[in-house]
């Protein structure tokens, strides 16, 4: 039975739902950009494991959970950088084994704890509905610092996405940058676990940036057409949720999807 969305928007808690979904989408999407053409779309789903780790650990200390899942995605994204620039060590390799170690610390977190419940799950699915005032004002700070971020730093991060070496011999600070980018994702995984989920944040890193690689004819117009698409998916997936009584984080992610065949279909 379909419902009409828009009667949810005349609720507090479904214009909260909808701001958190298109700021989840907004930013994904914009660091996805990087993820993407950098070939990091492991760090999408190994990330998103990391946090919910941390949500876990969270849970066991009676804490609030976003600041853990905020500590060991960015304590993740320091190794990463660290083993990966500094000893030389593949990032699928380190992804790997901090993905299979946060999984496994997950469970261990959560059965002494007892909790299975929907306090773990709307972290795992998605609950953009429970978004408060709190979320929305970090998912907005969020955006800013990502959109401010790549404002100021354009340049260096076009030429270190698709060269590090003519990066370096430009005379710019490529690993000071891509620290600086793995802490972004990092806080933006963090931050959108609460409207998809730990199980669906890395697809809108990775679906609107590979729908916008299909179409883009340059790296500025791929990263709008990466925008615009993370904002279609979050904007139309909240409303589709509204009106099928669906979990939002998957239709946010099946319209992703939709949106990837048809960028795939018109190239």
């Amino acid at each position: 039975m379909l419902h009409n969305p828009f009667l949810y928007l005349s609720y507090g808690f479904g214009v909260k739902a909808l701001i958190s979904a298109v700021l989840t989408g907004l930013t994904c999407s914009a660091v996805g950009s990087y993820v993407v053409l950098r070939k990091m779309s492991f760090a999408g789903a190994g990330l998103a494991h990391v946090a919910l780790a941390g949500v876990a650990f969270g849970i066991f200390l009676g804490v609030n959970p976003t600041l853990t899942a905020l500590f060991f995605t960015l304590l993740a994204s320091l190794l990463i950088w660290f083993f990966q620039l500094r000893r030389g060590l593949h990032f699928d390799a380190t992804m790997g084994a901090l993905f299979a170690t946060s999984v496994a610390l997950a469970v261990v977190f959560l059965s002494l704890s007892g909790a299975y419940g929907s306090s773990a799950l709307a972290y795992l699915f998605g609950s953009p509905l429970s978004a408060t005032n709190t979320d929305i004002i970090l998912l907005g700070i969020t955006a800013a610092v990502v959109f401010l971020f790549y404002l100021f730093f354009w340049r260096e991060i076009y030429l270190i996405t698709f060269s590090q070496e003519i990066a370096k011999a430009s005379g710019y600070k490529v690993e000071v940058i891509t620290f600086l980018m793995s802490l972004l994702i990092a806080l933006v995984i963090t931050f959108s676990l609460k409207a998809v989920g730990a199980l669906l944040v890395f697809s809108l890193l990775v679906m609107p940036a590979a729908s916008a690689f299909r179409l883009a004819k340059g790296y500025f117009n791929f990263f709008a057409l990466t925008v615009l698409f993370g904002f279609l998916s979050s904007f139309i997936g909240i409303l589709v949720s509204f009106a099928l009584d669906a979990p939002s984080g998957a239709t946010i992610t099946l319209v992703s999807f939709l949106i990837f065949l048809l960028a795939a279909l018109l190239d």
